[in-house]
């Protein structure tokens, strides 16, 4: 239900911007920097020089995605910072961005890592996916007490 001071609006588009942003910085971190996993590195292995390239592309249209994903959530922002001064929380905004973050490593955690089988956490094994989806949990939560406090 949509609340008059447009609050509804504010959390929204700032859960799709975190959403977005949090796919953005899992590739960057996990998949680019640290190198742990790509995209589909369970699927594709990334022994060979063809596996890598594989991989690091459909990691980049994935990325590509999550920064159209992060775009529509910024202009749901936008327009929800507009409507109304009331729905101007810095705070609320950053909680929201925070349960975004938090859906999609959630989301990333359960149908990527256990349903999809796709990747894990790290290359080879599975050691590390329940710790993951315990700590996107904790950021889910984070953020939820953030937006409700």
């Amino acid at each position: 239900m949509s609340r008059p001071d447009g609050g509804s609006g504010l959390l929204l588009g700032a859960g799709t911007f975190g959403f977005g942003l949090g796919a953005l910085l899992d590739v960057v971190v996990f998949h680019l920097i640290l190198q742990w996993h790509h995209l589909l590195s369970d699927r594709i292995r990334t022994t060979t020089l063809d596996g890598l390239r594989a991989n690091v592309y459909y990691d980049g249209l994935f990325s590509l995605a999550m920064v159209g994903v992060m775009l529509v959530g910024a202009g749901l922002l936008w327009r929800a910072l507009n409507r109304s001064a009331e729905s101007r929380s810095a705070v609320r905004a950053f909680g929201g961005v925070l349960v975004g973050a938090g859906v999609f490593n959630v989301f990333d955690g359960i149908v990527d890592h256990y349903v999809l089988n796709i990747h894990d956490v790290v290359h080879g094994t599975q050691a590390f996916n329940p710790h993951w989806v315990g700590a996107s949990l904790l950021l889910l939560g984070a953020g939820i007490l953030v937006v409700t406090r």
